[in-house]
């Protein structure tokens, strides 16, 4: 049952170990439950909410869609980039019609799932152009900086 001309109809949500600050690809299945075509102007897109659905990083990276007609379904791998500090957030993910409305302004829901965003593995390094001297202590505070 369609909810308007531009809706959207989510698979599961999809399996995600985020690290504070990186980009991730998820798989994310979709339908359009709406009466309109999805043209090149309809992407996806996710915003942070904390656990109280208050927005912590809103319009994250968008992932074009392919054209799809109503009742058409399709997985696409999407680029999430997770906030930073590590902790407890939620994920929303959400369409969106360039320069018009976010699919959830119009009454489609958002694909939500809470997500305990892990700290970044590894040691915290940061580049400096081969003409620049780092200045002492530098890597010590690229190491608080990350931490």
């Amino acid at each position: 049952m369609s909810q308007g001309p531009l809706a959207v109809r989510w698979g599961a949500p999809p399996a995600l170990e985020p690290h504070a600050g990186t980009t991730a690809l998820v798989r994310v299945e979709l339908e359009n439950a709406g009466t309109l075509s999805w043209g090149p102007t309809v992407a996806l897109a996710s915003h942070w909410l904390d656990l109280r659905d208050n927005p912590i990083d809103w319009d994250g990276p968008r992932n074009e869609l392919p054209p799809l007609a109503p009742g058409g379904r399709v997985q696409v791998d999407a680029r999430v980039r997770a906030p930073i500090p590590p902790g407890r957030y939620r994920l929303a993910l959400d369409l969106v019609a360039e320069h018009r409305a976010w699919f959830s302004e119009l009454g489609s829901p958002m694909l939500t799932q809470d997500v305990d965003v892990l700290p970044r593995a590894g040691e915290p390094h940061a580049v400096l152009p081969e003409d620049v001297e780092p200045a002492a202590g530098w890597a010590e505070r690229v190491r608080a900086a990350h931490a």
